[in-house]
């Protein structure tokens, strides 16, 4: 999820200092720009393209890749959907089962389809496993309804998070894994960064920053965790699931 939003600042990001980026893209164009940004981007990003989280032969296309091979110190899965038409038609009057079966296959299944088929590239031990969600994904939280898709598919990424880390911290694998809320961001997933700011988005590097202040601080001590980024720009905290 590399070629726009949140997944094109962190590249961008962590390019720019130092580090060695894989950057797994359907195309390099972004779903909602359809403009080339991450080829705009200076540093060692190798960008792989061809890459779709929501089909079962991913892991084939994984391995035919140039990061077959590699060992992988940090996996961040960040590809995501709001629904086959953003956030519309997903109240319970309108809310159709295959918008359901489109955020799953995404939200969902993507990040376990990307992390069974990488696991033996990763670290180990030492390596990181990240699932960016959302506070949507919260069911404490849902105060309000509505949104099923997105909302039913980012929980269930949710229990895919706790259970991988359950899973790559036995037999000493020693993989910390966390799900990470970015926070109110600005970007086009939500139609457009003009439409978000309006309604107080802040700006992608906000939560570029605290996803990688997180990121920094996993351990095994501390696996198997849900963090928000707050909008208000405070320091990732511990979220309810």
């Amino acid at each position: 999820g590399c070629s726009s939003g949140i997944g094109l600042d962190m590249a961008k990001t962590l390019a720019a200092r130092g580090d060695k980026v894989f950057a797994l893209v359907r195309s390099r164009a972004g779903s909602k720009s359809n403009s080339d940004e991450i080829g705009k981007l200076e540093g060692d990003i190798t960008i792989v393209e061809g890459i779709d989280v929501s089909k079962d032969d991913v892991g084939d296309a994984l391995a035919a890749s140039p990061l077959a091979g590699v060992t992988i110190d940090c996996l961040v899965n960040n590809a995501g959907v709001a629904g086959s038409d953003g956030f519309a038609n997903q109240k319970l009057e309108s809310i159709d089962m295959d918008t359901m079966r489109y955020c799953f296959e995404v939200n969902s299944l993507g990040p376990l389809r990307v992390t069974k088929a990488l696991m033996g590239q990763i670290a180990s031990p030492g390596g990181k496993v990240v699932v960016i969600n959302t506070g949507m994904g919260s069911i404490k939280d849902n105060a309000s309804g509505g949104m099923y898709a997105y909302r039913t598919s980012k929980a269930a990424a949710n229990m895919v998070t706790k259970s991988l880390a359950v899973d790559l911290a036995k037999d000493g694998k020693g993989i910390a894994v966390a799900a990470i809320a970015p926070g109110f961001v600005a970007t086009d997933f939500g139609g457009s960064v003009e439409k978000m700011e309006s309604w107080g988005a802040k700006p992608v590097g906000q939560a570029t920053k605290g996803i990688l202040e997180t990121i920094e601080g996993m351990t095994m001590e501390n696996t198997g965790r849900f963090i928000m980024v707050p909008t208000d720009g405070g320091p990732p905290k511990e979220y309810s699931w």
